[in-house]
């Protein structure tokens, strides 16, 4: 009971406490407040009054008078330090508007820039090295070193004792041929990567162009807190439920062509698979950088264009059939036209079964 008693005392005394600093706030808003000013006055009135008792002129008409001027005095201190600031504000505010105003008649004069740079000087530094060991090899090496990179770009294998007679040739195949290749740039394809050398031993052939890139699941996941302001392929959405440490690589149709720099390449497609950044061949091959940019606004993040990969710009030699290579022998449209007739027909015909 006693410990109860000196808990109630305590508390007792905080209430006390607390309700002393209320009044006290609140008598000091009063102050502040219109209550505040007129008691101002009164004081004012009554020292203007006393002022006037000292010097025997103590009737009423001036004390009011005198306790007026002081009062208009004040209102015109007042008055006069409120124009000063708003002056004082004011021109610092035209100041700054003749320090913007070249900025407003020149729209596009950059305020600052940002320097965000994004190197590539080893991959094409390996690109040019290899390009360099391919040309500095004797030419009947160099020449079965090419056969064999067209041949594997079609689908054909080299025969072993080619291989055992060049040695090199697997070396390349490695290097220039996507099937070869080291995950993540690689996939199930037979197609040879375009660098200035093939470009140059493989020109004016027929080819169909794609491009390779690659990204981490982790880079790829959006962030919660930023919408993407362009519709993303449902595709990169099911891919983000991989595991975070996966990486996804894509292998998508760019175009056909005769394997000639000026051909024109497709890097991105929209939602719906229509081309959406293109440009020359020799800039894509030159330039990877306009690819990893154009891969990152498809995935709708093209501010993390620095976490994409880009591997090459592959091709792959295009493969006649067999009517093509009939057209180009030139046999007869109607041979060509005429359908290949199956085993059981031919043999029901035949025996009577059938007419």
């Amino acid at each position: 009971m006693r410990r109860h008693g000196a808990v109630e005392g305590r508390r007792h005394t905080l209430r006390e406490q607390i309700r002393r600093r209320l009044i006290q706030a609140a008598r000091r808003r009063v102050q502040q407040s219109i209550i505040g000013e007129i008691k101002r006055y009164a004081e004012l009135y009554e020292q203007t009054r006393r002022e006037l008792q000292k010097n025997n002129a103590a009737r009423k008409q001036l004390v009011i008078l005198q306790f007026f001027r002081r009062l208009a005095e004040e209102f015109r201190e007042d008055a006069v330090s409120r124009i000063r600031e708003f002056i004082r504000t004011y021109t610092a505010f035209y100041d700054l508007l003749v320090a913007l105003s070249p900025l407003g008649r020149q729209r596009a004069s950059i305020l600052f820039e940002v320097e965000r740079r994004v190197f590539f000087h080893r991959d094409k530094t390996i690109v040019r090295i290899r390009d360099e060991q391919l040309l500095n090899l004797p030419e009947d090496v160099r020449n079965a070193v090419i056969e064999g990179i067209r041949k594997a770009a079609t689908g054909k294998y080299t025969p072993w004792d080619v291989i055992a007679e060049y040695p090199q040739l697997v070396y390349f195949l490695q290097r220039y041929i996507l099937y070869y290749q080291k995950y993540p740039c690689k996939a199930a394809k037979w197609a040879f990567k375009i660098t200035p050398v093939t470009l140059h031993f493989f020109r004016g052939q027929s080819v169909t162009y794609y491009v390779m890139r690659w990204i981490r699941v982790e880079d790829l996941r959006h962030d919660p807190y930023l919408s993407v302001s362009r519709d993303v392929d449902l595709y990169f959405f099911m891919q983000v439920r991989k595991p975070y440490w996966d990486i996804l690589n894509t292998m998508t149709f760019s175009n056909s062509g005769s394997t000639n720099p000026e051909d024109v390449v497709v890097v991105a497609r929209d939602d719906k698979r229509q081309p959406l950044v293109k440009m020359p061949l020799r800039r894509a091959i030159l330039q990877p950088h306009h690819i990893r940019r154009a891969f990152a606004k498809i995935v709708g993040m093209p501010e993390a264009y620095d976490a994409v990969s880009h591997c090459s710009i592959y091709a792959i030699p295009v493969r006649y059939g067999k009517a093509a290579r009939l057209y180009e022998a030139g046999v007869s449209r109607d041979l060509i036209a005429k359908r290949k007739r199956r085993r059981i027909t031919e043999v029901t015909w035949e025996i009577g079964l059938r007419g």
